[in-house]
């Protein structure tokens, strides 16, 4: 049904048929690249799981069993892994031909939900967007990630117009979930607007579908590690890794070398040894790198302060970063002040919202600092471009300013 919607779509919309042409055109470029120079796609450690499962040695990084990422990515990487190094270029494929399809659904989920000619704006934005041009180059589960989350989306929106939520997206929203958990909040947030109005059956499915997707994961880490890991291990890893620059030589020499020896779930407790001590000895200082987080997830990691003059930096990341930021922040002031004007979207654009907040607020936490975080979520920014687009399209009853 939801490919015979699509197939109605581009008879219906010139619009729609131009992203598909030249999202098309971008595709086969993007994988003649692959084959052609080639480009060897950067992997972590997703695609060396895959790797171990291939070569029978289970679920495991180089120590052994591992939690440091869960399984949804490296499941899907099994496949391209039975090929060796040629695998990680048809992986990339894969993940471009994902893509393509990811900005039609998204066009595509945003007319059913906005209209026909902010679809075209945002879809547009979407399609050439620099990042997510480049991203699937990457074997990460952004790839994999985004893609799905507006599959998702675009299915909640086709099905809303029967006033039917179907029991695979409950599974399918769980399950990006479990390959991205940072999005679980959102993911409760869709899934309990989506299901609306919430009866006990509805519930009661609900909780079976986390159930479903979680269970086996957070049961196998259980048996294999003898502790309660509902997703993956990594916590204080992550503090440790971006406060790791400014940390003294004995503190990261005491991690180097219980690293030999232990594996990603028993390293947590060397983390958080050396973690709490610097955090107790210097809560303020925490406190100003926290802000400094906040800021670099929001314009650019510190990694490339010395290349943002660069024209590839300025049109990948700096020009797209300032703009939506910019662009969010009257966003939010709109559904603030204007609320009224957004009766209709306004839950499932203040879920988008929270969202950015949300995992802004954790990543400072976390003291993370990378590109492909921002991008687990920078197209909800394009979806909040809404506000402003219907308060420029619309005619002022009287004057005043735009937040009157």
């Amino acid at each position: 049904m939801m490919i015979q919607d699509l197939r109605q779509f581009f008879h219906q919309n010139r619009s729609f048929r131009w992203l598909m042409y030249v999202s098309a055109m971008m595709l086969i470029v993007k994988v003649l690249l692959l084959f052609i120079l080639p480009i060897t796609p950067h992997a972590i450690e997703d695609w060396y799981i895959a790797n171990n499962i291939v070569s029978g040695q289970g679920y495991s990084l180089s120590l052994g069993p591992t939690a440091l990422k869960t399984p949804v990515y490296p499941f899907f990487l099994i496949p391209f892994a039975l090929f060796g190094d040629l695998g990680l270029s048809i992986a990339s494929a894969t993940q471009h031909i994902m893509w393509f399809f990811a900005a039609l659904a998204f066009m595509r989920a945003c007319s059913l939900r906005f209209g026909e000619k902010f679809s075209t704006l945002s879809g547009f934005i979407f399609a050439l967007h620099p990042a997510y041009l480049y991203y699937p180059f990457v074997i990460e589960s952004t790839t994999l990630t985004v893609p799905l989350m507006i599959f998702y989306w675009y299915g909640c929106e086709f099905y809303r117009k029967q006033n039917h939520h179907q029991y695979w997206l409950m599974i399918l929203g769980f399950i990006i979930g479990l390959c991205q958990p940072i999005l679980l909040p959102a993911i409760f947030a869709m899934q309990l607007l989506y299901a609306r109005p919430l009866s006990k059956k509805t519930l009661l499915a609900l909780c079976i579908s986390a159930f479903i997707v979680f269970a086996p994961w957070s049961l196998r880490n259980a048996l294999t590690f003898q502790k309660f890991i509902p997703m993956k291990s990594p916590m204080w890893m992550n503090i440790y890794e971006g406060m790791a620059p400014t940390l003294s030589q004995s503190d990261i020499a005491f991690i180097e070398n219980a690293r030999k020896t232990h594996n990603d779930v028993q390293m947590e407790q060397f983390y958080k040894q050396v973690v709490s001590k610097r955090i107790n000895q210097s809560p303020d200082t925490y406190a100003r790198e926290c802000l400094h987080r906040v800021k670099e997830f929001w314009l650019i990691p510190d990694r490339y302060s010395d290349r943002i003059f660069e024209s590839g930096i300025l049109i990948s990341r700096i020009i797209p970063q300032t703009t939506l930021l910019i662009a969010s922040l009257i966003a939010i002031l709109l559904l603030i002040f204007r609320s009224e004007a957004f009766s209709e979207q306004g839950p499932l654009l203040w879920i988008m919202a929270g969202t950015l907040i949300y995992v802004s607020l954790i990543y400072a936490l976390t003291q993370a600092a990378n590109i492909r975080f921002k991008l687990d979520v920078e197209w909800l920014q394009i979806v909040l471009l809404f506000p402003i687009f219907k308060v420029l399209r619309s005619k002022p009853k009287k004057k005043g300013t735009f937040l009157s």
